[in-house]
């Protein structure tokens, strides 16, 4: 594996691992982000999602999505689990975002809380986001499919875990600054 490789992979893991598990925690801070979270899932999934699987407030189907977000941000910190993990992170941004451009093309104005209290509603910039997240995990499965292996140094670590840091608050906060750089309205 090439250095680069061995980087793109190591760093995708660890920005979607940071990101998968700080939405989780957001999602269940409370049982108010947690009916929000909820509230909005179901009124994001539409009318055909309420027909095609019994969802609702109470479904376990929404119970599933912070679990899985969690699940799959341990299993990224582990090269073992590395590949699987990629295509879980991979395919459950997929249904996010299919969920989100869905949302989006019929109009509805309901935030996504997909990182906590955002009071914003859903429009192109969360599915730019979650392009973008796509795009990471699809280089991860890349960099891990890639032969050969690699020396890390601890110090190289350590800056791909704070260079990964700040990628993953910058997808948590991406509401908020899509907001303030498109100004008054």
């Amino acid at each position: 594996m090439s250095a680069v490789w061995f980087w793109a992979q190591l760093e995708a893991r660890l920005v979607l691992a940071m990101v998968l598990a700080l939405s989780a925690a957001a999602k269940v801070r409370s049982p108010r982000a947690y009916g929000e979270f909820r509230e909005a899932a179901v009124a994001l999934g539409g009318p055909l999602a309420s027909r095609v699987i019994a969802f609702g407030p109470s479904s376990p189907l929404l119970t599933a999505v912070p679990a899985a977000e969690a699940a799959l941000a341990v299993l990224l910190l582990a090269p073992a689990t590395a590949a699987t993990a990629l295509m879980g992170a991979l395919a459950l941004l997929l249904v996010f975002s299919l969920v989100l451009a869905r949302a989006v093309r019929r109009g509805t104005q309901v935030a996504c809380h997909c990182f906590g209290s955002s009071r914003a509603p859903v429009r192109g910039a969360q599915l730019l986001r979650n392009g973008l997240l796509v795009v990471v995990a699809c280089l991860g499965l890349a960099g891990t499919y890639a032969d050969g292996a690699v020396r890390h140094p601890a110090p190289a670590l350590l800056v791909a875990l704070v260079a990964a840091a700040a990628l993953s608050w910058v997808v948590v906060l991406w509401d908020d600054l899509t907001e303030l750089l498109a100004g008054p309205a």
